[in-house]
């Protein structure tokens, strides 16, 4: 878990999310009461983020080892999905309605295995739902997906106002399963594999990437973490406005320095400004 938040931004989400495994890992596996559990996650966080401040996450670390009795750890290997499932997936004839429709039913079904009641709904947000999904979108554009899916009967919306879990209409559990899924991390190219496009499991981490080239093996960030790989080298620019030598990447466009580039920015604000006013009093 540590890898999460070793870098120099680590992912506030991520961050959340290490630190309730480790509440409840603490609490069920360990036996460690709320005080002790506590100061395992302040050390554990003083020692991976980066300017951790005990004052700014002493009420997150509180509200994890809170929840930590009522989730205790489970192990899932993966879930089934059955063909019927994947037919009325592939009935809504587009490729990013299929992807969002798959990623929601996989949720749900994990929420089964989780909560034997939970009845194939899914919590998570609307945010971490799309990232799975591998669909880039506008927040309208979002709702606007959603309401198409519930238009065809596929899911249904909580009835109270402030609940924004989805329900999904279409999970099957009548035959048995023909596909299996292990990785939840993309499950939108989980979906794109299934339907015979080309994508490669990085022999590292095995996350799911796009094959750009035939002895493609790792994904971006396994590929950075090699011994082997070189990191895009830099060149020296001279600025064209006031002639300073600086560093830019080798395949950077830039011509001008840090200062010259903003002066030159506010030369153009002030262009336009002028042309906006002389178009207004003319």
């Amino acid at each position: 878990m540590e890898h999460l938040l070793e870098t120099n931004r680590p992912d506030l989400t991520k961050t959340y999310q290490t630190l309730s495994m480790l509440a409840r890992y603490y609490f069920h596996m360990k036996g460690l009461d709320n005080k002790r559990n506590m100061e395992r996650l302040h050390i554990f966080m003083e020692a991976h983020y980066p300017k951790y401040n005990p004052v700014d996450w002493s009420e997150t670390i509180e509200s994890c080892v809170s929840r930590a009795p009522k989730y205790p750890l489970c192990l899932c290997d993966g879930i089934w999905i059955t063909d019927q499932e994947i037919k009325t997936i592939e009935s809504l004839s587009d490729k990013v309605l299929e992807r969002l429709a798959f990623t929601l039913l996989c949720l749900a079904k994990y929420g089964n295995f989780r909560n034997k009641e939970n009845n194939n709904w899914v919590t998570n947000s609307d945010s971490e739902i799309y990232k799975m999904a591998c669909i880039t979108t506008k927040a309208y554009d979002k709702d606007i997906r959603f309401h198409k899916l519930r238009e065809l009967g596929l899911i249904e919306f909580a009835k109270k106002i402030d609940n924004l879990s989805i329900r999904v209409l279409f999970s099957d559990e009548s035959e048995k399963g023909c596909a299996f899924i292990r990785d939840f991390r993309k499950l939108g190219y989980e979906w794109r594999v299934m339907k015979g496009e080309n994508y490669i499991r990085c022999v590292k981490c095995g996350i799911l990437v796009r094959r750009t080239s035939l002895n493609r093996k790792y994904c971006t960030d396994c590929t950075k973490q090699n011994p082997y790989y070189s990191p895009i080298g830099t060149k020296k620019i001279s600025c064209i406005d006031c002639g300073i030598t600086f560093e830019a990447v080798a395949a950077s466009r830039e011509c001008r320095c840090e200062a010259c580039k903003l002066n030159h920015k506010r030369e153009i604000q002030k262009m336009k400004a002028r042309r906006y006013r002389s178009k207004t009093m003319a």
